[in-house]
């Protein structure tokens, strides 16, 4: 029989501890480059940042071709951003996105994830993460007679590998991975009841929210989707992406999230523009709130983007694109009308 079950390990008490807090590199369009990503590093460091999830859609390795291992020149060029990121402290996160074509119960399909993350491991990578997102959630006949529902199998295949692995930080990404695509909705969705009740309890489980993209984030609904997942959620953050609509740039800051959500919070990746060099403003609003204590503390995130002003007005006239920031205070939000 399938092995859906939790697993529990010894935890490193500084990983229980500590508050997940970076760039997750997950829109679909061109990957950044090797030079851009060590200076995101740096940044990332600079700001009292601690994490990078590798997770870009069009990187063909990593989700359309995920069976395949990497090349020699492949390997040295994954090999020399982990340890770029090791040499900055940073958290590097390799993430693998087999669902689009994955036979759950397929041993050789869970052999081959295994395979490919232990060239990862190689590297030097000590933090993975599985992603289902944005899959149709289909099974296999075989699957089927296997598995009781898409989640099981998810979450035997997600435990298995994490066993496999030694148990290291590990992300997971929910097909249902906010409300809008919960059904019928996040309380009664069978998936995500299985997801939290199933899954090893110190596998992070990743979460954007009330929609795809969220305008806001609320305590009410952190703490629902906390007690349906069985631990609190790192939040998947779209609030920058631009993917979607790539005539548009969001340079606003980190807002529609409440100082008050943090301790309710695993952790908060952000998935920001596709444009490496407009992220500035996003990624350094996210730092300082992320630091934030009270609502009062906020204040210092509508500082920081005032200073930020002269380097924005400055990039307008490169970019060639539409600037969208919602004004220079704490609303922004247009792109909460494009997406559900």
């Amino acid at each position: 029989m399938a092995n859906d079950s939790p697993v529990d390990r010894n935890s490193n008490m500084k990983n229980e501890k500590q508050f997940i807090c970076g760039v997750v590199e997950g829109f679909y369009g061109r990957p950044w480059t090797t030079e851009q990503r060590k200076d995101l590093f740096a940044k990332l460091k600079k700001w009292g940042m601690n994490s990078y999830v590798y997770a870009p859609k069009d990187d063909y390795k990593h989700r359309a071709y995920w069976r395949e291992l990497y090349t020699v020149e492949e390997a040295d060029h994954l090999t020399s951003l982990i340890a770029a990121a090791k040499e900055h402290e940073i958290n590097f996160y390799y993430a693998l996105s087999p669902g689009l074509d994955m036979t759950y119960s397929n041993a050789k399909e869970t052999a081959t994830l295994k395979r490919k993350l232990e060239q990862v491991s190689q590297f030097g990578c000590e933090a993975f993460a599985l992603l289902f997102d944005d899959i149709e959630p289909e099974m296999t006949k075989a699957d089927k007679e296997m598995f009781q529902s898409f989640a099981h199998a998810q979450v035997s295949v997600t435990n298995e590998i994490f066993n496999h692995l030694n148990c290291p930080r590990f992300l997971f990404c929910p097909t249902q991975y906010c409300s809008s695509r919960a059904v019928p909705c996040v309380t009664r969705s069978e998936y995500l009841n299985t997801v939290g009740s199933k899954l090893a309890q110190d596998i992070e489980i990743l979460w954007t929210g009330p929609r795809v993209v969220s305008k806001f984030l609320t305590v009410e609904g952190i703490q629902e989707i906390t007690e349906v997942l069985r631990r609190p959620p790192v939040i998947w953050d779209n609030l920058h992406a631009n993917d979607y609509c790539s005539k548009r740039l969001f340079l606003g800051p980190y807002s529609g999230r409440s100082p008050k959500l943090i301790p309710l919070l695993k952790g908060v990746l952000t998935n920001p523009n596709c444009e490496f060099h407009a992220n500035t403003v996003a990624i350094h609003t996210l730092a300082h709130w992320s630091k934030c204590t009270t609502e009062a503390n906020i204040d210092t995130v509508v500082g920081v983007v005032r200073l930020m002003h002269v380097f924005t007005d400055g990039m307008i006239g490169m970019m060639g694109m539409t600037i969208v920031t919602g004004g220079w205070g704490l609303v922004i939000g247009p792109q909460a009308s494009f997406t559900n």
